[in-house]
């Protein structure tokens, strides 16, 4: 596990994600492996690389999401290859959107590719709404957040015929606006969106 100021207590898991081409494509039989690392930055980013020979050789490592001057973080991904188009789609947590610079507010991340690993499009933000799970507003630490169940390995990720259908969790209901702090029991809850 990686702590990142968004994943302070139970740490970023690093796990790999793994995916074959099924489509009927140029890149069939291509097989796809997405990890998450840190950079030189000290931050953490989402990673893939592929064999076109049964994985006896791969490509070089490359970022999978877009590229800021500014420190974000990326992790807990999952990663889904489309059986129809061969189309390559990594959903993650980003912190992009925290304007405070602590990394803590988090959002829910699709990367597309449609043709076998290359980058060109914009990331498309999947969640409506930031997620804070570190703190309640500066209020640290905050009463009823269970620093044990931050975001966690609990998402999916299923591509079909062009959409994609990510699941998350986050904690946007957690926060009582009038104290900025934590509503007891609440927690995060799952959410789901449909990408085409």
């Amino acid at each position: 596990d990686i702590r990142i100021p968004a994943e302070s207590f139970r740490g970023a898991l690093v796990y790999p994600s793994l995916d074959v081409d099924r489509s009927s494509g140029s890149h069939r039989g291509r097989i796809y492996c997405s990890w998450m690392d840190l950079t030189v930055a000290n931050t953490t980013d989402i990673f893939i690389s592929y064999s076109d020979d049964n994985g006896a050789t791969w490509s070089p490592a490359a970022p999978v999401t877009d590229q800021f001057l500014s420190a974000v973080d990326r992790f807990n991904h999952w990663m889904s290859i489309d059986p129809v188009t061969g189309g390559v789609n990594v959903a993650f947590y980003d912190t992009r959107n925290d304007t405070t610079g602590s990394r803590y507010q988090t959002d829910y991340y699709l990367a597309r590719s449609s043709d076998g690993a290359s980058w060109g499009a914009a990331d498309t933000r999947v969640s409506t709404v930031s997620s804070n799970e570190h703190d309640c507003d500066g209020v640290f630490p905050c009463q009823g957040i269970n620093y044990g169940n931050q975001q966690g390995d609990y998402e999916g990720l299923v591509s079909f015929g062009g959409v994609s259908y990510p699941v998350w969790t986050d904690s946007r209901r957690q926060l009582d606006p009038s104290s900025g702090c934590s509503r007891p029991y609440l927690m995060e809850e799952v959410f789901t969106a449909k990408v085409k």
